[in-house]
């Protein structure tokens, strides 16, 4: 087979697209620069990177996993090479597939060959495209030749083929895995071939491994002919049809994932030697279940089917988009969809008596019909029209005028339900929340009485408006946010979050940008699991690059949980190749965050150990009780440590108790918090933080935070290497509200509370050492709060002990505290006659962050922790006290206890 040069080639393919191949020909790609703009489809769930294989025509776009070892699509849609990762149609490029895997796994598919038949089949690797070519290009060592292996051009035909294959061994057969394409086809043939190479008989159990995940419904576990799975809130269906094989679905009713093909009833075959067995199925993807159900009924051979379209709107004239609508036939459940952007759903249904209800947001309709066999297949329509709903008409606004991003929750009232706008994977609308980027939007809503809450984080006052949304009307929505707490010099971060690419979730990144900028988060990293990647694209998109810092980063991810999980930033993204060019995972933790801290050429990076089992960490690394040192080889590469919960530091409990709901188990875990301190007193320095880690979008982040010592207050100007510095030195403060700023004076001890200081020399910040050989100081401890929390208490740690002379509560001390927004205002003077380091908490104790944080976090108390203070008392540098605060220190967690 003889290559021509790039540019003839390039002429040849141009003029062969052009003069000799109908649009609607399949074609072949393999992915790389050259190919991905015009060949990678779109979607939330998207996974192909470089060296991926693409088959299309003008139905479907399929992707292939590059069927290597180690080829991962996330964190737990692992090997997936040979299996499709991305399914989706043309004309309405939405995947929202995890992975689709013939063979479930079992079987490490090589790329075999590639083909291209048919009068439109066109040669890259040859000088002229003739008509009536049969291609077929094999692969060496997993890798096709020439232009089409390099990603440099395009394989054309009426029928396109991809064949893996996965050799035999002792004990399993061969399998040759083929991906078929044709002309005007709207699925992908799926034919596996197993083939007995071996001299004995084998035992084979043919099954596919489907995961369509959390928004799925599913087919439910059991015998069928159609296996699908629809997601009504992300518009995206699928369907897998055995035209000559029963199937039979297992696993959860929530979820269940494995085909099973049958023969007989039974599932196990034997495979005498030399003896074959082919299993061919049919995968493919609609908008709805309605019209997976319709190309199920023409692949099973059933051309009965006849057109109906619903059309609806409300009293103005305007379609409603996204009303839900499920479909009874002969009074079982039947179908489900949506309508689309024009209010109408296309219906190809076979004969019988239907129910159809339509609910739009905060409507209903139902209407009864008969499709009749033998008549006309014209198509049927279906108005219906609905009462217009109300819409809300926001403009959101700073003390200047400006347009401001701020969360905006709609809270029932005198018998009026929540909305419901959006699963908590979404963007904009989640529950029912509105995170609005710029502070203007439109949003139609069910008719009713609401409590409006509009908020931008714990530095902003929150406005609480009430409306009464009525039929057909406009309801204006007009607030004003005011900035209160003052933050010079520290910026808010979140360390820690998830989205869809890191695969333990499907929330949109899109959405957690959202969460974070409507939340007032000034700087968050991309931080998906074992995934390098960025949030820049979506602050690009929406317009807000000057609202929040960010940089690539990522959570290194393996087990135990407990352990073995470490977050790091910033790293350097490699876009479109495996895990974006992040670090492989390790089950050794030592050997993973050596990893990670190492990675880049050892970069300058901050390296946080996430949500720690403490005692298993640092002391009982095999779990057996018994102290033994723990992870040592950790240690040194440990920057900051997450010590959340943080809210009940002051119980000095080293156990926080778990029930689980299904079991009724009640475990005592270690109390991270309390565990951080006795890890102080032993010389373990290591600055604490805490992070959201959330992993959906409903008040997924903005109820925890770090506050970070930074140079510049302006987001888009962080520099991620200062936050990286500061964090290092402990300069955090922890916080789920309060705003709590505390320095350390050398100063006189006679300094009264709230009176003027005694010459002041030198100061510290939350993660300074102050060396003080005159024993004196004062404290300087002042919090702030918004309107919608408040504290009642504020407690001086001395080396994590409590001292009731430095303690402040607005019972026993209402002179200390005020209304305004700084709550409190003290300066403190100290004494220190050994090595001390210094916590100050202010917390409400009796009082929670309230419903602007939510059902879940509304409940917890607000609490701002600093980072210690080490005030060296002799000048001979800070000394621990091992003081072990009247617990012993933690062994592994995570014990049975009684409730």
């Amino acid at each position: 087979m003889r290559c021509s040069p790039a540019a003839l080639l390039a002429g040849s393919l141009m003029a062969g697209a052009l003069l000799l191949h109908p649009a609607h020909a399949g074609e072949l790609a393999v992915l790389s620069v050259k190919t991905w703009e015009d060949f990678v489809p779109k979607g939330k769930e998207v996974d192909a990177i470089y060296g991926d294989i693409v088959l299309r025509n003008d139905k479907i776009v399929v992707v292939i996993a590059n069927p290597v070892p180690g080829r991962h699509a996330n964190m737990t849609v692992r090997d997936v090479g040979g299996s499709v990762i991305d399914l989706t149609l043309r004309d309405h490029p939405n995947d929202q597939l995890s992975a689709y895997y013939p063979g479930a796994r079992r079987f490490p598919y090589q790329l075999a060959t590639v083909s291209a038949q048919g009068h439109a089949a066109t040669n890259p690797a040859a000088e002229t495209a003739r008509d009536g070519d049969n291609i077929s290009l094999s692969a060496s060592n997993g890798k096709l030749p020439g232009e089409v292996g390099a990603g440099q051009a395009v394989l054309r035909g009426d029928v396109i083929a991809l064949e893996c294959l996965a050799p035999a061994t002792v004990d399993r057969p061969e399998v040759r895995l083929t991906y078929t394409l044709r002309e005007g086809q709207d699925f992908v043939e799926i034919r596996s071939e197993f083939r007995n190479t071996a001299e004995k008989l084998l035992q084979l159990a043919p099954v596919d491994d489907f995961r369509a995940d959390r928004t799925f419904q599913s087919s439910p576990p059991g015998e069928t002919d159609l296996v699908w799975a629809y997601d009504k809130w992300w518009g995206q269906a699928y369907g897998v049809v055995a035209p000559e094989t029963a199937m039979r679905l297992s696993g959860s009713p929530a979820e269940p994932r494995v085909i099973e093909f049958l023969s007989g009833g039974k599932l196990t075959r034997e495979l005498a030697p030399s003896q074959t067995l082919t299993l061919e199925r049919r995968f493919f993807a609609a908008r709805d279940l309605i019209a997976v159900r319709a190309a199920a009924a023409r692949l099973h051979g059933d051309a009965d089917l006849y057109p109906h379209r619903l059309a609806i709107q409300d009293a103005r004239g305007e379609a409603i988009r996204d009303a839900d609508v499920q479909l009874l036939l002969d009074d079982k459940p039947y179908g489900h969809a949506r309508t689309n952007e024009d209010g109408q759903l296309l219906m190809e249904l076979p004969p019988g008596r239907y129910q159809i209800e339509v609910q739009p947001l905060g409507r209903s309709a139902k209407l009864d019909f008969v499709v009749n066999p033998g008549r006309p297949r014209t198509e049927q329509p279906l108005p219906i029209q609905f009462p217009a709903a109300p819409r809300v008409v926001a403009e959101i606004r700073d003390a200047d005028g400006k347009p401001i991003p701020c969360k905006v929750q709609f809270v029932g009232v005198d018998g009026t339900p929540n909305p419901y706008f959006f699963h908590e994977t979404g963007e904009h609308a989640v529950h029912n929340l509105y995170y609005a980027h710029d502070g203007r939007f439109t949003q139609e809503i069910p008719a009713g009485t609401y409590d409006v809450l509009v908020s931008y984080g714990p530095e902003y006052d929150a406005e609480k408006l009430r409306i009464v949304a009525k039929a057909g009307e406009d309801v204006p929505l007009r607030a004003t946010l005011r900035r209160v707490v003052q933050s010079p010099g520290w910026v808010s971060a979140d360390f820690h979050s998830h989205s869809s690419p890191s695969g333990d979730n499907v929330s949109s990144q899109r959405g957690r940008v959202l969460n974070h900028l409507c939340e007032q988060i000034e700087f968050a990293p991309c931080t998906e699991h074992n995934r390098l990647d960025t949030y820049v694209p979506h602050l690009k998109a929406l317009g807000v690059e000057d609202r929040m810092g960010t940089c690539t980063g990522m959570e290194l991810t393996s087990v135990p949980g407990t352990v073995n999980h470490q977050n790091a930033f910033p790293l350097v993204m490699k876009p479109r190749t495996q895990d974006n060019g992040a670090p492989e995972r390790d089950l050794d933790p030592e050997v993973q965050i050596r990893r990670l801290a190492l990675w880049d050429n050892k970069s300058d990076k901050l390296v946080q150990q996430n949500h720690p089992d403490m005692g298993e960490v640092f002391f009982d690394r095999d779990g057996d009780g018994v102290p033994d040192g723990g992870f040592k080889g950790m240690f040194e590469y440990q920057d900051v440590i997450e010590v959340h919960p943080h809210w009940d530091v002051l119980s000095m409990q080293p156990f926080r108790k778990a029930t689980d709901n299904r079991t009724k188990i009640t475990l005592a875990y270690n109390n991270s918090i309390f565990n951080w301190l006795q890890l102080l007193n032993q010389g373990r320095r290591i600055p604490g933080v805490v992070n959201s880690d959330a992993h959906y979008n409903f008040h997924g982040v903005g109820w925890i935070r770090n506050y970070v010592k930074c140079a510049t207050d302006d987001p888009p100007k962080i520099d991620p290497l200062d936050i990286v510095h500061a964090a290092e030195h402990g300069h955090i403060v922890l916080t789920n509200g309060p705003y709590l700023e505390v320095t350390l004076l050398e100063g006189d001890a006679t300094a009264a509370a709230g009176g003027s200081l005694a010459t002041p020399r030198r100061q510290a910040i939350p993660g300074d050492e102050i060396a003080l050989p005159g024993g004196y100081a004062t404290l300087h401890v002042r919090v702030q709060c918004p309107n919608w929390f408040d504290i009642d208490r504020v407690q001086v740690l001395q080396n994590g002990r409590k001292d009731a002379k430095l303690n402040w509560t607005r019972s026993s001390n209402a002179d200390a505290f005020s209304k305004d927004v700084v709550r409190f205002e003290r300066r403190i003077p100290l004494e220190f006659r050994e090595d001390t380091h210094v916590i100050v908490v202010a917390t409400g104790e009796n009082l929670q962050l309230g419903p602007i944080m939510g059902p879940e976090h509304g409940r917890d108390h607000p609490t701002a922790i600093s980072n210690p203070i080490y005030v060296d008392a002799d000048g001979g540098g800070f000394k621990p006290n091992g003081d072990t605060l009247g617990h012993p220190l933690p062994v592994k967690g995570g014990k049975k206890v009684e409730p």
